[in-house]
């Protein structure tokens, strides 16, 4: 029995031993959750199963490979370093992994779309873009790409979509710049991966006006365009020249050029340029003239409300005694609550006050801007020559009377022309209002200087002055014109009504620090006598100052104009806004 047994035992340890002899060598174990490398002595043959848990962590030494028994023990063993026994080296095709990237459209500007038909659902992507754009279809795998559709073959057929083996899509000319959709199918050339790309190109950016422009310092344009402002971004490329806002609002600043580039935000292409060329504005009233003639300033107003209507109008008020236009430049809201009014030229031999009130009114509107929040409110009367007649005969002699007996009154007057006050009929307009009137101590007769007339409100002028102020409420002020003197007539005889006379002194003050002239003390000059100022304070209770410009007797000479009119350029603005 003995015998039997061991031999036995001898036969089992054979075949275990032939059994490891069979098992390939090089085969590495997985990392335990630690990431050792489990490993174990061989057993001793006979053995009969490993012990339980009976496991130990070891580094695989160099030379070494891992092996593993039948029960899944793993045992070292060396290597073979025999270099004369060669390897069979993987080829490149057999070692390449496999590509396991998901088949998808790659460009940042897609949107894929989830569809369901009949319960099945599917995906597909779309891009928007502009005709004026090139799209490039990026594909995660290799992939071909075809038109699809009926309506995108007929783009592309007529060539006015185009698409390349690449998947570059494109509009050409023939698109006109219109809105245009596209489909194109996309397939995996190594699997049956496919899917389809909507291209929704937008229209072409237009400018709605000139790719020039020409604007005079300090105006404004706006850009016109098919596409909403949101949408786009201006760029100027000379700010100190023009400047552009986000709505496409130019404004020019000094002489030169500046190229406006308006782009559709997102596009690369998208975009047009406008060349704004900015040049100092001509202006209609030539300061140049040294006599400034009715029929200057009759064309002056035409233009003047021509190219601002809408800003200012003219009105005829009525015609004087020879038949000439008595002008009124309105600027502002005639609705307006507060009414103002600016006159000169009521003396014919003071005439170049004219032109400074005309050039002055022309300044406001080429700056309206300035002005625009204030003549909301407010609308200002301007009535540079009160008395053209006169204005005519001091400058060019009593032959310019178109009327022969009026001509006959005034040569008979023995008065010189040059320094004619009155009308074409001799009588001082600023003596004929109704408020205090009088004949004492003046001319008898018509001779142009002094002369008040037979009665109040006589002459044609007078009238048509009267009937404008009454015509029209809201009256707040009156600056009225004349030379000589660098004075100021105000202190009326209205001290009793402190709420005229408290206006009447602010604005006096006013014109006073403006213009530096010297407020005159109450004197028999401000008493009443049948002046403008005088019917404007005493009966229509219109506070007023009389500013007297120059230095010198009237008709002042031209050289005075440019000091004239820096002395009172501020004034008359205050006095606008």
């Amino acid at each position: 029995m003995a015998w039997d047994k061991n031999k036995k035992g001898i036969i089992l340890g054979i075949i275990i031993s032939l059994f490891l002899a069979e098992i390939p060598t090089n085969i590495l174990l997985a990392d335990t959750v630690q990431k050792t490398v489990v490993t174990s002595q061989p057993m001793p043959s006979g053995s009969a199963a490993p012990i339980a848990g009976a496991t130990a962590t070891a580094s695989v030494v160099p030379g070494e490979s891992v092996t593993a028994t039948p029960t899944g023990i793993p045992v070292t063993s060396p290597v073979s370093t025999d270099s004369s026994t060669p390897t069979e080296s993987p080829s490149p095709t057999d070692s390449a992994p496999p590509d396991n990237r998901v088949f998808s459209l790659l460009n940042k500007k897609a949107t894929k779309v989830r569809e369901v038909k009949n319960k099945v659902v599917s995906y597909r992507y779309k891009i928007t873009s502009y005709v004026t754009d090139e799209v490039v279809l990026k594909v995660s795998k290799k992939s071909s790409f075809q038109v699809y559709g009926e309506k995108s073959k007929k783009l592309q057929k007529k060539g006015i979509v185009k698409l390349d083996k690449t998947g570059k899509i494109r509009c050409t000319s023939k698109a006109k710049g219109n809105a245009q959709s596209f489909m194109v199918k996309v397939t995996e050339e190594d699997g049956e991966g496919t899917f389809l790309v909507t291209i929704h190109f937008e229209k072409k950016l237009e400018n709605k006006g000139a790719g020039k422009c020409l604007l005079y310092q300090g105006k404004e344009s706006s850009l016109r365009t098919n596409y909403k402002k949101s949408r786009l971004t201006f760029t100027s490329s000379n700010k100190k020249v023009a400047t552009v806002d986000k709505t496409g609002r130019i404004i020019a600043r000094r002489n030169g050029k500046s190229t406006i580039l308006v782009k559709v935000k997102g596009s690369e292409k998208n975009q047009f340029k406008v060349l704004v060329t900015v040049k100092e504005e001509p202006w209609i009233v030539n300061v140049k003239d040294t006599q400034y003639t009715y029929e200057d300033m009759t064309s002056d107003l035409k233009k003047i409300v021509w190219k601002y209507r809408g800003k200012a109008s003219l009105q005829n008020l009525g015609s004087s005694e020879d038949g000439r236009a008595i002008w009124c430049l309105r600027i502002g809201n005639p609705r307006a609550s507060q009414k103002i009014l600016i006159n000169g030229g009521i003396h014919a031999r003071e005439w170049l006050n004219c032109l400074m009130l005309t050039y002055k009114s022309e300044e406001i509107l080429r700056e309206y801007v300035d002005y625009k929040s204030a003549l909301r409110g407010k609308c200002v009367y301007i009535v540079p020559m009160i008395n053209p007649d006169g204005v005519t005969i001091s400058q060019s002699g009593f032959d310019s009377i178109r009327n022969p007996k009026l001509r006959k009154i005034c040569k008979k007057s023995k008065s010189p022309a040059r320094t004619w006050k009155g009308n074409a009929r001799g009588v001082n307009l600023n003596f004929n209002f109704s408020a205090g009137w009088n004949p004492k101590g003046k001319a008898k007769k018509a001779e142009g200087l002094t002369y008040p007339g037979k009665k109040a409100v006589s002459e044609k002028e007078t009238k048509v002055m009267t009937k404008f102020v009454n015509s029209i409420s809201g009256w707040k002020a009156s600056l009225n014109y004349h030379s000589t003197g660098s004075i100021l007539y105000w202190n009326y005889n209205v001290e009793s009504q402190a709420s005229v006379y408290g206006r009447q002194k602010a604005l006096a003050t006013k014109v006073n620090q403006f213009t530096h002239y010297r407020l005159m003390p109450k004197s028999i000059s401000t008493d009443p006598n049948g002046g403008f100022g005088d019917w404007l304070i005493y009966n229509k209770k219109i506070p007023n100052v009389t500013i007297e410009t120059g230095s010198v007797m009237a008709p002042l000479p031209y050289s005075q104009f440019k000091k004239i009119f820096r002395e009172n350029s501020d004034l008359l603005s205050w006095f606008v806004k």
